[in-house]
């Protein structure tokens, strides 16, 4: 069989103006991760990672200390099969909808961002909201248009590679969530729940073969608590 490691991003900057960037624990993360993969041997005969500089720049920190080391590592593909749903556009269409329809969700607005705990509650919300298609606005992606998007690239990876290869997708939490879900066969709704349980650096492990794909492991963060830094375990 072979073999997907799906990688999400180290932690991004939340709460800045430009959320696409690793955060200083990020660009940590990426490192123990990079050190664990070479220290437990890992060699790969192919990479991929979406077109985000969150994606790219986790890969990044791979790519280089395999390089240092002297190990074999593969030229990154680039796949926007890959990249995580636009959250932001679905997240400015549906709250004017969704506060109008419930004025008490502006009391729980302004505790944003501040109050990681608050967003997640109205997140949540808009999600739901999202994968059900409720709702009027008409310019946002769709849920089951990024639902086929990443399964596409699933498929390109999986019928690309040979038997008994192993794999690197550097990616986000919505698109290792849709890998699980082509494994598991999960609802939408279960679908979202496992995005929202995928951590900073995590490592989700898919196995396939001509009879389909399987579960092999789940948000992995053993290198990241061995560091015995609680500051090391995010999720955003």
């Amino acid at each position: 069989m072979s073999e997907i490691y799906f990688i999400r991003h180290g932690q991004a900057s939340f709460g800045t103006d430009d959320y696409d960037r690793l955060s200083a624990v990020g660009v940590r993360q990426a490192k123990i991760l990079a050190c664990h993969l070479a220290q437990t041997g890992k060699i790969f005969d192919a990479v991929y990672c979406g077109e985000m500089e969150r994606q790219q720049k986790t890969a990044e920190e791979f790519l280089n200390h395999y390089g240092k080391n002297g190990l074999a590592v593969p030229r990154p593909q680039i796949d926007e099969n890959f990249n995580e749903y636009d959250s932001l556009s679905v997240w400015d269409a549906l709250i004017p909808e969704m506060t109008s329809e419930m004025p008490s969700l502006a009391g729980e607005l302004e505790k944003v961002p501040g109050d990681p705990k608050a967003f997640q509650r109205i997140f949540s919300q808009v999600m739901n909201r999202w994968t059900k298609g409720d709702y009027k606005a008409s310019t946002i992606p769709r849920w089951d248009d990024f639902i086929r998007r990443v399964a596409r690239g699933l498929e390109n990876v999986t019928t690309r590679h040979g038997a008994k290869k192993r794999l690197a997708v550097f990616t986000s939490g919505g698109p290792i969530s849709v890998a699980v879900r082509s494994a598991l066969g999960l609802s939408d709704r279960m679908t979202l729940e496992i995005s929202w349980q995928l951590m900073n650096a995590s490592i989700t492990r898919i196995k396939y073969n001509r009879r389909g794909i399987m579960l092999a492991g789940f948000n992995d963060v053993t290198h990241l608590e061995l560091e015995g830094d609680s500051r090391l375990l995010t999720y955003r």
